[in-house]
């Protein structure tokens, strides 16, 4: 009994930090990732603290383990795990979610707060009095991912306008002429322009104003 009263007083803390190593404790008992999983969302839904910080160093698996972290307590969630972590939130009194990672590097070439770690889509529909998502208002964060939607269809509408020519055995993309980049004047101020003729260089770079990329050659291919 004594026990059981530690337990439930430890899990009512005003704050609470629990670290999960990722780390057989024996070789005796070989847990798999079903159980972690399974384990890892009953504790989570008995935690009764104000603010819950979880801890995660290593998932058992490099495969995605399907986790549905669930808790009507818990007002201030912060989650430090690896990017392949991932789970769907179901936290009704939750206002606030922190996320970031145990300093390993990101598996994914655009490592992106609401896609790393915690998806952003596994969050909004459980979480519905969330105010601050990774330190960020959520009415802001959603107009940061509207503008990165914008940026990226504006880039893939570029690179289909980028003409590509072939001179000699080498394919060259040639501006698309119509995007921002584009249509801007040289800077003269950046190092590809003080290399010009025109502003008095050598012209040794044949690199463009810094502030004249096309943005249909960033985001294309080739």
């Amino acid at each position: 009994n004594f026990g059981v009263h530690l337990m439930k007083d430890g899990l009512s803390v005003d704050m609470l930090v629990i670290t999960v190593s990722g780390e057989q404790s024996t070789k005796d008992i070989n847990v798999t990732a079903d159980e972690y999983g399974k384990g890892l969302e009953n504790f989570v839904s008995l935690v009764k603290s104000r603010k819950f910080v979880l801890n995660i160093c290593k998932e058992p698996s490099t495969k995605k383990i399907v986790k549905i972290l669930t808790n009507d307590y818990v007002e201030c969630f912060e989650l430090v795990a690896p990017c392949n972590f991932q789970a769907e939130l179901k936290m009704g009194q939750v206002k606030e979610v922190s996320v970031s990672t145990p300093g390993q590097n990101c598996s994914s070439p655009t490592h992106q707060l609401g896609k790393c770690v915690l998806d952003w889509r596994m969050v909004r529909d459980g979480c519905p009095g969330l105010k601050i998502f990774g330190g960020v208002g959520v009415k802001e964060f959603k107009e940061m991912r509207a503008r990165r939607k914008k940026e990226k269809e504006h880039m893939r509408k570029a690179s289909s306008r980028t003409k590509i020519i072939k001179v000699g055995k080498h394919k060259r993309r040639l501006r698309c002429g119509e995007c921002e980049g584009c249509k801007r004047a040289n800077c003269g101020a950046c190092r590809n322009c003080k290399d010009m003729r025109c502003f008095g260089g050598r012209g040794t770079r044949a690199q463009a104003c810094e502030g004249r990329k096309c943005m249909g050659m960033v985001g294309g291919k080739g």
